[in-house]
């Protein structure tokens, strides 16, 4: 529901440029369609017998985990686009590479590769199936896995990793430039090891951070922290796959309620994500829809709605 509201808040806010609404509208779009197939086959699961399911399987069980697993493959992408959008910011501040419509192409074009890589696997003897009764994935060709599934498998944790990683350094690097980190360290090397006298710059001292400067690197520490969240959250859903792979027997000695209880923990992390990025800890977004949605119970009991345009600062 979270999701459902945030997207119409941030389309009907889509004229606040201080908004994100292209990652806004991906991101919710895509947990919306996993959360959709990933109800679905627990329904069928549940209201059928144990061969209508495996008839359900066998119909329509490709297709559903085909784009079950394409709508999960797009969020570490994502984060690593998002990545690249701050180190771009810190780059070039006031660049046109990141704006709404360019974010738009670049997912469009991420969404078209990762699904030409699970068509391929889709198309071969290979082919994935996401059995409920089991909650786990099941290869076509078990024992044997397609290389494009071993790739995904083994690589798709470095993408989170790396970019909590470089939201870190790129934090790390903020706070050295506002704090003129690097100029004193400068200064203690040539003093220390180069033994040489610096000067005091009297006017680089008295300089102070302008309003602008300092509500922009508001905006820019606010996305890193987004960033490496999601890089967080979606570290801990990967995790969980690399220990299982890594430690089978472990995994097969679990009782089912504890099976149940680890597959039901990672899946909770995707959309507590979603609601702990967008609602908790960003208050931009949180007023957005808390006014999007004052505005449509105004509207049900006859009142008259404000406009949702206006800049909402943090």
């Amino acid at each position: 529901m979270l999701r459902i509201n945030l997207l119409i808040s941030s389309i009907d806010s889509r004229r606040d440029s201080s908004i994100p609404l292209a990652y806004i509208v991906v991101l919710s779009l895509r947990g919306m369609i996993f959360n959709f197939i990933l109800a679905f086959q627990f329904l069928m699961y549940l209201i059928t017998t144990s061969e209508g399911y495996q008839a359900f399987s066998k119909s329509l069980g490709r297709e559903f985990t085909l784009f079950g697993t394409f709508s999960y493959l797009i969020a570490p992408v994502i984060s690593v686009l998002i990545s690249v959008n701050r180190v771009a910011v810190v780059i070039k501040p006031m660049n046109m590479w990141f704006t709404n419509p360019n974010v738009f192409l670049y997912c469009g074009l991420i969404a078209i590769i990762v699904l030409i890589s699970l068509i391929i696997r889709y198309l071969s003897p290979c082919y994935i199936i996401f059995m409920v009764n089991r909650l786990s994935h099941v290869a076509g060709c078990a024992p044997d896995r397609h290389p494009i599934t071993d790739f995904q498998n083994t690589y798709t944790i470095i993408l989170p990793f790396s970019c909590m990683i470089v939201n870190l350094s790129i934090t790390l690097h903020l706070r050295f430039v506002r704090n003129n980190s690097y100029i004193k360290l400068w200064k203690n090397f040539k003093t220390r090891v180069l033994q040489k006298e610096i000067k005091e710059d009297p006017i680089r001292n008295a300089s102070q951070p302008t309003y602008f400067s300092k509500l922009r690197a508001k905006r820019d520490v606010l996305m890193i922290r987004q960033t490496i969240t999601i890089a967080f959250y979606l570290s801990f859903y990967e995790f969980g796959a690399f220990v299982t792979k890594v430690f089978p027997n472990l995994y097969a000695s679990l009782p089912p309620i504890g099976k149940d209880v680890y597959f039901y923990v990672r899946m909770e992390t995707i959309p507590v994500m979603n609601f702990f990025i967008y609602f908790v800890e960003t208050k931009k977004t949180r007023v957005m829809v808390c006014r999007f949605l004052k505005r449509e119970t105004k509207q049900d009991l006859g009142g008259v709605s404000v406009s949702n345009h206006r800049t909402v600062t943090n």
